[in-house]
């Protein structure tokens, strides 16, 4: 029976002859319910969109989102929007009819997809005889979309495209062979007829081939190479989002091993020590313990700081897209999702930083219990409904100074710690109150005698003994299975605790659970203007702003970010770039927002060359990386944004460092 929904080779006519029949019986039980606004296929439920929805106004509505003078931009989000999108209902679609129809074979699966294709009325599919579908990195596959629904948009609307506009079309089609052939698959369309070419082409094969398939195929086409690669033909950057995430959990993994092989060294020489300290009296044995936190903490430190730059880039692109897709569009399930990894990516970032006490810290006056009523929502959800969650707050509990999301930090890590201990259902109580350390009590916890504010922490969980005691706050010791935890929860929470002046206090026992007794100084409130100021709106400005950063990503993410925020913006990817920018630009320069640490030029030695030309101009530095020392000039305050920043957290220090008067 010939083919009528797909042209193929003769070679692989067989699996698509079967995979038509069974296909097209399927798109042939279909059932219509306007009055209840159903279309169901094989008891499936479908809907139809508007061809032009998906292209020519889809595009227009980016542009105009974006704002005249910036065409390109819009015209690059979207394509990479619209990819992304139907290289995902690609693969669930193709993973749906491989169950359907039991297909195992990578070409019977592959099969399938052009007729559904046809069927669904994205087009009619064409592949070339050249192909050589492979289920490995040489995968490649030139075909033609005769009928793309994309094209006729385009041509329907009579407005003519510069670039490839059958965007879906590849998406959906890499997306289905990816789950076939169970390798990464990205398709590029080479000819568009919305472009004037004579026919919708497209060559799909593995990130790291295609633009070399693509560059073999005009070569052999002996077509103009007037349109550069790049430009006429644009890969779409899912798959290089795809890679940093990757290389990101890749570098992660690289910075446990490491940081692990150097505990294992340092616990072989404390174990040669254990010998000599036997009959050492208990506080020696603790401060020893001390030192070898404070040793790996700083050795966590130093090894994580240089990930920051990278997480800021995720974090900072995926803010810039939050502010144009507004909340409940369908599209900002995407930007979710990239902020989710991006704050993936920096979790253990952010443990090792506090552990090693390198995250900038921005200390005041808090109520205790207001920080904790603060995360009870989120804490219910974190533990689950299996465990009940019971707070006895006390408003007497007072005030302390330190830093809100490292106390938010300690708060969620000792809930799930206890969540953990209690895997069928328990009671997790958390209290606030005020106690009075005296003399004896103080020196056996290592703090002054005095206020302090107690956090409680108790659960009805599985408890403790005596050996997981001792090793409780040493990092990476864990009783959790391998790979359920990384060990450095309660070590993190042990640095936050040393470090804002407190002590803490556990009792427990096998079966009878834990408690923990957090001790923080107690202070005097602020004065009750500055408790009741309102969070304020997102400031902007139209300074001019200087930005030395040596990280190209991360210098775009904020250039573009300052410039949404109405500033005008000087770039430079080195010291020296800034100083000729410095002295060369006609205009005022109000601000150097300069990175820390740079080749060939710390961002304290360029500040003060700069102020040499700008004896006026504000100075703020940004750094992934806590570490003042030689930062300004003697007498005068330090400006410092801690990476990853969000894009309003550095509108806000912005404001704030340009208001202040002008230095001298």
């Amino acid at each position: 029976m010939p083919l009528t929904t797909v042209r193929v080779p003769d070679a692989i006519a067989a699996a698509f002859e079967q995979a038509e029949e069974v296909v097209s019986r399927y798109f042939r039980l279909r059932t219509d319910d306007p009055r209840h606004g159903t279309i169901e296929i094989a008891g499936e439920r479908y809907v139809l969109v508007r061809a032009a929805s998906l292209s020519v106004e889809f595009f227009a509505l980016v542009q105009e989102l974006y704002g005249p003078g910036r065409e390109q931009d819009a015209d690059e989000f979207a394509r990479n929007i619209l990819f992304d999108l139907a290289h995902a209902i690609g693969r669930s679609d193709a993973h749906n009819f491989h169950t359907r129809m039991g297909l195992v074979d990578p070409i019977a699966r592959l099969s399938a997809g052009p007729v559904h294709f046809a069927h669904a009325g994205w087009a009619f599919v064409d592949i070339d005889p050249s192909s050589r579908p492979s289920a490995d990195r040489d995968y490649f596959l030139l075909y033609e979309h005769p009928y793309s629904f994309e094209a006729d948009a385009w041509l329907r609307s009579g407005k003519r495209r510069d670039f490839a506009a059958c965007i879906m079309n590849a998406g959906y089609s890499s997306g289905w062979c990816e789950a076939s052939f169970d390798v990464e698959l990205v398709s590029t369309e080479v000819l568009c007829r919305a472009r004037g070419d004579e026919c919708c082409r497209f060559i799909m094969a593995h990130p790291e081939r295609i633009e070399q398939r693509v560059a073999e195929y005009f070569a052999r086409e002996g077509r103009s190479s007037a349109r550069t690669l790049r430009d006429a033909y644009p890969i779409p950057d899912f798959f290089v989002r795809k890679r940093m995430e990757e290389e990101l959990r890749r570098s992660r993994d690289l910075l446990e091993q490491r940081v692990q092989e150097r505990t294992a060294e340092l616990a072989r020489s404390n174990e040669r020590l254990r010998a000599e300290m036997d009959e050492r009296q208990r506080v020696e044995r603790q401060l020893a313990q001390t030192q070898k936190l404070e040793a790996i903490g700083r050795l966590a430190g130093g090894v994580a700081h240089d990930f920051n730059n990278l997480m800021a880039v995720v974090i900072g692109n995926a803010g810039l897209l939050a502010r144009r897709v507004p909340p409940g569009d369908p599209l900002r399930t995407f930007v979710d999702e990239i902020t989710a990894a991006g704050h993936r990516a920096a979790e253990l970032t952010r443990h090792l930083l506090a552990f090693s006490r390198a995250q900038i810290p921005a200390t005041e006056q808090l109520a205790l219990t207001s920080i904790v009523s603060g995360v009870t929502m989120l804490l219910r959800r974190v533990i689950g409904e299996e465990i009940a969650l019971v707070t006895e707050l006390g408003a007497a509990a007072g005030f302390v100074e330190a830093d809100r999301g490292r106390i938010e930090q300690v708060i969620m890590n000792l809930a799930v710690n206890a969540r953990d201990a209690m895997p069928r259902g328990g009671t997790l109580t958390i209290a606030t109150d005020r106690v009075t350390l005296d003399g004896a009590r103080a020196t056996a916890l290592g703090v002054e005698p005095g206020g302090y504010a107690r956090l409680t922490v108790s659960d009805t969980g599985t408890g403790m003994d005596e050996h997981v005691l001792a090793h409780l706050f040493d990092p990476f010791f864990t009783t959790k299975a391998d790979g359920a935890g990384t060990g450095l929860g309660l070590s993190t929470v042990y640095g936050v605790v040393r470090q804002a002046g407190g002590a803490i206090e556990v009792t427990s026992a096998p079966g009878r659970g834990a408690r923990f007794d957090v001790f923080f100084p107690r202070v005097e409130p602020p004065p009750a203007r500055a408790r009741d100021e309102g969070v304020p709106a997102v400031p902007r400005g139209t300074e001019t702003v200087l930005v030395a950063e040596d990280q190209t990503q991360l210098l775009v993410v904020v250039g573009a970010t300052l410039r949404d925020l109405g500033y005008a913006v000087l770039e430079a990817s080195d010291p020296v770039e800034a100083l000729h920018a410095a002295r060369d630009h006609r205009g005022p320069i109000d601000l150097l927002l300069a990175d820390v640490v740079m080749p060939r030029m710390r961002g304290p030695e360029l500040a003060a060359r700069v102020r040499e030309v700008r004896p006026e101009i504000h100075v703020l530095f940004m750094s992934g990386y806590f570490d003042d020392g030689g930062l300004g000039r003697e007498g005068e305050p330090v400006d410092l944004i801690a990476k990853p920043f969000a894009p309003d957290g550095l509108a806000r220090k912005v404001r704030e460092v340009l208001d202040r008067p002008r230095p001298r």
